[in-house]
């Protein structure tokens, strides 16, 4: 049995594809988008637009871009597989991050991160 849950209009949804999930997690990449992939309205976020399809190449870099978007990164083993999708055999997994009202990140700050990054 399969249980979904609708979650309400007003919540702001990144959704993270985590790749290379059979390789070390050095190895990982995280993708954001707004919508679901694959929904119809898989695109860009439209109040603070992610580049579609925005690829991240550390968690680190992830977190950055969540900040700079109002979410609150979740913490690294939120993008661990389960047991049951290893089993499977699975290359990426789907992962959900909502927006939060109180992490509404200043957009320079995150700049500033994303600088530092690049620079180390």
């Amino acid at each position: 049995m399969t249980v979904w849950t609708d979650y309400p209009p007003y919540s702001p949804v990144v959704w993270v594809t985590v790749a290379g999930i059979r390789d070390s997690r050095k190895r990982w990449t995280y993708k954001l988008t707004e919508d679901r992939p694959g929904s119809p309205k898989d695109g860009t976020i439209r109040d603070r637009p992610i580049p579609t399809g925005k690829l991240c190449h550390s968690y680190a870099e992830l977190c950055v871009w969540l900040y700079a978007y109002g979410c609150l990164p979740p913490p690294p083993d939120y993008f661990t597989p389960s047991q049951e999708e290893i089993d499977e055999g699975i290359e990426s997994i789907l992962r959900r991050v909502t927006s939060s009202r109180r992490c509404r990140a200043d957009l320079n700050q995150a700049i500033q991160t994303d600088r530092l990054l690049k620079d180390h």
